[in-house]
């Protein structure tokens, strides 16, 4: 697979992939990625999350490379805790979201900052995606919500109105921002031209190494460009069936089965 792991840079989801269930990463799951770190592999984060909602998990993984957040709206160096890159929303997306907001007035809706999440909207789904994250975020409308700096918003609904949402988002042909699923529950608005996989293309320009090879794990819609844009995609077995057959390689693992320590510990093992 990889004849060296010093040249291997392998890149992750949190949610459904690296993360159990129940949202706790084993010690046992750290140990071992700390010791590919520490035999020179280089082991990092994508993730939909902010960085108030991912810190926690940086603070144990301590990676050795950029973190992907807000599904590819900004780079962060985990070291010097700060932005390499943020790639905003323009500020005519506020108009669509209203457009939004009045064609589902049921739904929960939340815009992310760099300074923090803006909550415009509540349902149940939105509550306990707020529980779930263990957030602070800030409650208001949409006329009070910050008027710049948007790096995302996500409309939260059961599954089935989900669909429904993706097949109006589809059908809007809105050319400066991007629609994507990163739950059955979720449906998020991104910069045109940004996701994970773009991010690592990014990640690309950043590396001196010529020789470094890219690998990027994860399970759901939101994770698709990532596992192309990579040089090896990797699915855990909990993965939706069209990430498994995007990626070059599907786990015999879940993610409640630690799927993505066992495969570090399979390629430390080879070398």
């Amino acid at each position: 697979m990889f004849k060296d792991i010093k040249q291997l840079l392998l890149i992750t989801d949190l949610d459904g992939t690296l993360l159990p269930s129940d949202k706790r990463i084993p010690p046992e799951d750290l140990e071992i990625i700390h010791r590919f770190q520490a035999a020179g592999g280089r082991f990092t984060i994508a993730t939909g999350r902010t960085y108030e909602a991912a810190a926690a998990y940086l603070k144990q993984v301590q990676p050795n490379a950029p973190v992907i957040l807000y599904n590819g709206a900004m780079l962060f160096d985990p070291v010097k805790k700060q932005p390499l890159v943020t790639l905003p929303l323009e500020p005519s997306v506020r108009q669509i979201v209203q457009e939004f907001l009045d064609w589902n007035p049921e739904m929960g809706a939340e815009i992310l900052t760099a300074e923090g999440i803006y909550v415009i909207r509540v349902n149940e789904v939105e509550r306990q995606h707020i529980a779930t994250c263990g957030v602070a975020p800030v409650f208001t409308d949409l006329a009070h919500a910050p008027r710049e700096g948007w790096l995302k918003v996500l409309f939260a609904l059961p599954p089935a109105e989900v669909d429904k949402l993706a097949a109006y988002a589809a059908s809007r042909q809105d050319r400066e921002v991007e629609y994507v699923r990163s739950a059955d529950v979720f449906l998020e608005i991104l910069p045109a031209g940004v996701s994970k996989g773009t991010a690592i293309a990014r990640f690309r320009s950043m590396l001196a190494e010529d020789d470094t090879q890219i690998a990027a794990a994860g399970d759901y819609d939101n994770d698709l460009t990532m596992l192309q844009y990579a040089d090896l995609g990797i699915a855990p077995a909990n993965a939706q069936p069209v990430v498994k057959e995007a990626a070059d390689l599907v786990l015999s693992d879940t993610c409640d089965q630690h799927g993505i320590p066992r495969l570090l510990q399979q390629l430390m093992d080879r070398n």
